[in-house]
This record gives structure tokens, C-alpha cells and sequence, in this order.
């Protein structure tokens, strides 16, 4: 992030860089789950009515439901915003 002071200029923020394959938990859970049974069982759970079954389906078939997000904040100082586009007169 451009500006943090935690971050000094060339230092990485995860200096071990990404895990190699197959020492992340979602690969570790890849290499022992039965994907066919998950399915039947996930299936099976959803005919019976069960609302998180139905809903983890629908969420993978149509996406996820949109949220919406309100956020409110009080200002305690004026602030001016420069809409400007070409800030420099260009």
C-alpha cells in the first residue's frame, strides 16, 4: 500500500512469498476429500431441507446474493474535495 509507514520501500510484507503447492490447507483438504461423496452427501442434505445446504448449491450455481453496505460517519472538520481533473490548469 502506496503511503503506509509500516512498510518500508522494497521490503515485502510476506517475505516467505506464497506456500508451494500442496501446503496449503485447501490443497491438503483436495487430496483426502471424496469430491463424489461431498456431492451426494451436500445433495442428500439439501433434499432433506437443510437451508445451509441449499443455500452453499444456489451460491455456487447463481452466485452469491449481492449485499448492500451502509456506511455513516460523522465529520468533525470541514473538508474540501478537489474535483478537478486536471489539478495542474492543463
Amino acid at each position: 500500500m502506496a503511503g503506509n509507514p509500516n512498510w518500508k520501500p522494497g521490503v515485502s510484507g510476506n517475505p516467505n512469498g506464497r506456500p508451494k503447492k500442496g501446503e496449503t490447507l485447501t490443497d491438503l483438504l483436495g487430496e483426502k476429500l471424496d469430491k463424489d461423496k461431498f456431492v451426494r452427501r451436500l445433495i442428500s442434505l439439501a433434499w432433506k431441507g437443510d437451508m445451509t445446504a441449499i443455500k452453499y448449491i444456489y451460491d455456487r450455481i447463481d452466485g452469491a446474493i449481492p449485499q448492500k453496505s451502509q456506511i455513516e460517519a460523522e465529520v468533525k472538520q470541514d473538508v474540501k474535495f478537489n474535483i478537478n481533473p486536471y489539478p495542474n490548469g492543463n
